[in-house]
């Protein structure tokens, strides 16, 4: 990642990112979002953003807020990539934080008790669902493992939204209009047709720190069709395509 080069921020038309609705008062979301980024990422790293308006931006907020919580207590804490998420994530618990409010101190409360409410022991039967990357551990004692679900249209929805981003950066501007499709595919490495791995090797790759590597193919028809790989925290690994509404 030294040395990657410098990608010029694309000029905004003036519109949500989102919504597109013209901004009155624009705010700035982050592609990946702000609280995902591992503490490994160096200083330097670009952390892109795309304009937003505050009510867009909030919405996206709270969801990857919620999504990270999950992610972060079943990411391998030794991983570069994922380092200082579990920490966070319990720091979102109350643990080990001090100087808040009660009121701040009830709220991390109750998102701790839902969270080990939902938690469930680890069974094999769950292996065909799991998310690639994530799963069971076999170093670790089978009993000490949990499982948790994760809301799959907020999951999806802020994948996409990564996608998206991406092509505004990489792609000048570009915001995708509402008709056009794009797919979200998570999938195992055995699963990945051959010629998409081929394909995705041949390209370089755009890191946004340790935490997202990003490789995008585009089209050679001119449609603006375009394919990405992501790599979250060095473990889970997806596949999006961008098509146009026929």
């Amino acid at each position: 990642m030294a040395g990657a080069p410098v990608i010029r921020r694309p000029k905004s038309d003036g519109r949500c990112f989102h919504c597109r609705e013209i901004l009155v008062e624009p705010t700035k979301d982050h592609v990946f979002p702000s609280s995902w980024y591992p503490d490994s990422t160096p200083e330097n790293v670009q952390r892109w953003t795309v304009p937003s308006c505050g009510r867009c931006n909030g919405e996206y907020g709270d969801i990857e807020k919620e999504l990270f919580v999950y992610f972060a207590l079943c990411l391998d804490p030794q991983k570069a990539e994922a380092s200082g998420l579990a920490k966070r994530a319990l720091r979102s618990f109350g643990v080990d934080v001090s100087g808040i409010s009660e009121e701040e101190r009830l709220h991390r409360q109750a998102l701790r008790d839902r969270i080990l409410k939902e938690m469930k022991p680890y069974t094999p039967d769950i292996d065909p669902h799991v998310i690639p990357g994530l799963e069971f551990r076999p170093e670790l004692r089978t009993e000490g493992q949990k499982q948790v679900g994760i809301p799959a249209d907020k999951l999806h929805k802020v994948l996409r939204k990564i996608v998206r981003g991406s092509e505004y950066w990489l792609a000048q501007g570009r915001i995708i209009d509402p008709t056009w499709e794009i797919t979200v595919h998570l999938m195992r490495p055995a699963d990945v047709p051959e010629d998409v791995r081929k394909l995705f090797s041949l390209l370089g790759t755009v890191y946004l720190g340790p935490g997202l590597a990003i490789r995008r193919a585009v089209a050679s028809d001119g449609s603006n069709a375009a394919i990405y790989r992501m790599i979250v925290w060095g473990s889970v690994t997806y596949y999006s395509a961008i098509l146009p509404p026929e």
